[in-house]
């Protein structure tokens, strides 16, 4: 196993992509993951209008793994997005990552440590809300180190150019991870974001009203997560961990 880096501009990029299609014609593979990294100056951070938090660290198991219960009956019949979480979220706490404020689980339900709780509080964040966190349903125990991190606004319209498939070389159209409904929108994105800005409801933290991923066993579709310049400058400022951002654009 290798790993290589280049760029977009990079002649042989696009070679990558031929080769690996080849390959996977005859049952084969060239790359196996990918990882994009997008650099940006002091002036186009300064002019951001919106960031999309991402990279989040992820962790095992799910919530439901654990007991958390799902009505499935809010979800798109064709493509499994949107089931309402409907008990508390149960996790082992044992298995949180340390040294990090804010992680995910790989069903995408988040949590926050007891500082980013407190930090949010005291600079009165909006668009968010912190529910308790248990461990099981046997014991209303609830932990006091973390806490659930729920969106509390999820219709921001995620537009063109924003493009979503399989990998950087296949937009995967028409694919199953493409609801006919506009539900889910692709299984990853391959570029930078851009949202609706009519649709933005100008709290600090939103959510897109789109959904990435794939319902496949506990794996569930997820919402882009996109924050306030004022809610990146504050978590720069208090060095919380566990995530990056990227710039996302309003159009």
């Amino acid at each position: 196993m290798r790993q290589i880096e280049i760029s977009p501009t990079d002649s042989r990029f696009s070679d990558i992509g031929t080769l690996n299609a080849s390959l996977k014609a005859c049952g084969d593979w060239f790359f196996a993951g990918w990882n994009v990294r997008r650099l940006y100056t002091t002036e186009e951070l300064s002019n951001a209008e919106l960031f999309l938090l991402c990279k989040i660290t992820t962790f095992e198991p799910a919530g439901e793994q654990r007991g958390t219960k799902y009505d499935e009956s809010k979800a798109c019949i064709q493509c499994g997005a949107g089931a309402t979480q409907i008990s508390p979220l149960f996790l082992d706490w044992k298995r949180l990552p340390k040294g990090k404020d804010i992680a995910r689980t790989i069903a995408g339900e988040v949590v926050v440590s007891r500082r980013t709780t407190k930090i949010f509080q005291d600079y009165s964040i909006t668009g968010v809300e912190f529910r308790p966190l248990r461990h099981s349903p046997a014991s209303s125990a609830e932990s006091k180190d973390w806490f659930q991190l729920t969106v509390t606004s999820s219709d921001t319209e995620v537009v063109p150019p924003t493009r979503t498939g399989v990998d950087p070389f296949d937009n995967d159209v028409p694919s199953q991870y493409r609801c006919p409904a506009g539900h889910l929108i692709g299984l990853a994105r391959l570029s930078e974001a851009w949202v609706s800005r009519s649709s933005y409801a100008g709290f600090d933290a939103v959510a897109s009203r789109q959904f990435l991923g794939a319902r496949r066993g506990l794996l569930r579709p997820e919402r882009l997560l996109l924050i306030s310049p004022r809610l990146r400058r504050l978590i720069a400022e208090q060095q919380l961990k566990g995530f990056d951002f990227e710039v996302a654009y309003l159009k």
